[in-house]
């Protein structure tokens, strides 16, 4: 199926928004374990938002999201998080569910964050 421009946009902000409020930028040039390798100055943001478009379009289009290997610790949270995009791809009745699908992740999440910064092993 074809990209179109407004599919281009919406997945955009998006991205603009990962990169202002998360700091997350997945499209830049990196190393593969999360640094990025140029210098910020030298990112092109309207550059990466194409590319992550494209590349999140193609993953969509097939159904088939790539998505790494679960950390022992974080499985939990990955689970439901997973879940809740199945939630979401199904329409507008499975939000509720990823809504609160989305919550527990988060709360497993925190706690495994606590645990971390108190040094315990998780």
């Amino acid at each position: 199926m074809q990209l179109s421009k407004g599919i281009v946009e919406q997945i955009s902000a998006v991205y603009r928004s990962m990169v202002k409020d998360a700091r997350y930028r997945p499209a830049a040039p990196s190393d593969g374990c999360g640094n990025i390798t140029v210098p910020t100055e030298k990112l092109n943001l309207e550059e990466e938002c194409l590319k992550y478009s494209g590349r999140w379009w193609e993953e969509e289009d097939r159904q088939l999201y790539r998505l790494g290997c679960c950390n022992y610790s974080t499985r939990p949270s990955a689970i439901l998080a997973i879940e809740a995009v199945r939630n979401l791809n199904a329409g507008n009745m499975g939000n509720q569910t990823a809504l609160e699908l989305l919550q527990l992740a988060v709360k497993e999440l925190q706690e495994v964050i606590v645990k971390n910064k108190r040094g315990e092993v998780v």
